[in-house]
């Protein structure tokens, strides 16, 4: 049965995702925010709600006896900026994660639980056939390390201890993170479209707005343990991805070799943008009821462009007549 008014604990309200889903989740007066907060975040972001500036590691359970949740949603991930500084990384959180997920089993009534992963634990795909929600498990780039932290709430999920759901999010496009540091601003210094690798590795996309939508549909209208894949329209080939912002922009398409890009980034970060992990759903039912708006993939990029524009402008301008 559904709650009407719910306790809702974010942890990691203040990054990429968490930042769009509590801009999402507080539209909606039902939903009463608490949030756990890196101790670098900005307190004035999450003023309105509920924040506890904390770790996984350090939070005291005793916030939950006074605020018990109804639901979690767990964006919180250590980070590394190399392989070594991933790898303890990830051993630190797959500890936290243990933690917090015996906190929430011995309260008198555990929540839902919506975990937000990534595509990338699915790995390259064989024969680029898309990924449903039942597809096996492969990490692949980053997910080799921050799989470790998701591992105690897939234990928990499938020997049933509790209400574990995983969001698992396709390229999330927004005006920050992977889209503004690879094309935004590569297209705003060099006057390109970067293309990367042969540009024939498959893609699904979705806008920032509408993952925060379905995560949430996840959390309300999703069944005991399930699983859903986040993405809208068709997957493309990153090519043609390309073309459409060079569309857009009136910028070229410049190809960034294979060599080139990790020499650049690193293999992690290459490895991430060349592999080809196309997604469909088992439940297209969830995706529908999220009402998304963004399922265009030129619309999606064109409300982004217009966004980072309004900062700096990287657009060429409109010939005079």
């Amino acid at each position: 049965m559904q709650i009407r008014k719910r306790n809702v604990w974010i942890f990691g309200g203040t990054g990429f995702i968490g930042r769009a889903l509590v801009t999402h989740l507080s539209k909606n007066p039902d939903n009463r925010l608490h949030l756990l907060i890196h101790r670098s975040g900005n307190y004035r972001e999450v003023e309105r709600f509920n924040s506890v500036k904390s770790s996984l590691a350090a939070f005291d359970p005793l916030w939950f006896e006074r605020y018990p949740p109804d639901v979690v949603f767990h964006l919180a991930r250590p980070a590394g900026s190399n392989p070594i500084s991933r790898m303890f990384a990830a051993k630190r959180g797959e500890q936290a994660n243990r933690r917090m997920l015996q906190i929430l089993r011995n309260l008198p009534n555990p929540p839902i639980v919506v975990y937000v992963s990534g595509s990338l634990v699915y790995g390259k795909r064989p024969d680029n056939q898309p990924a449903v929600e039942s597809s096996p498990i492969n990490p692949a780039a980053y997910a080799r390390h921050y799989v470790r932290n998701e591992a105690p709430w897939m234990e928990a999920q499938q020997t049933g201890a509790m209400d574990i759901r995983f969001a698992r999010p396709a390229w999330i496009a927004g005006n920050a993170s992977w889209f503004r540091k690879f094309f935004l601003e590569v297209m705003h210094r060099h006057k390109y479209v970067p293309c990367y690798g042969n540009g024939l590795q498959l893609m699904s996309l979705i806008h920032l707005d509408d993952g925060a939508r379905m995560i949430d549909t996840l959390s309300r209208m999703g069944k005991t343990r399930q699983n859903l894949n986040l993405f809208t329209g068709n997957p493309f080939r990153h090519k043609d991805f390309c073309e459409m912002l060079s569309d857009l922009s009136k910028l070229p398409v410049r190809e960034i070799p294979q060599n080139q890009l990790e020499q650049q980034y690193g293999k992690t970060v290459a490895a991430a943008l060349t592999t080809s992990i196309p997604l469909e759903t088992e439940h297209p039912d969830l995706h529908l009821q999220s009402n998304s708006q963004f399922s265009d993939h030129k619309k999606l990029l064109s409300n982004l462009l217009g966004l980072f524009e309004n900062e700096q402008g990287i657009l060429t301008p409109r010939p005079e007549r």
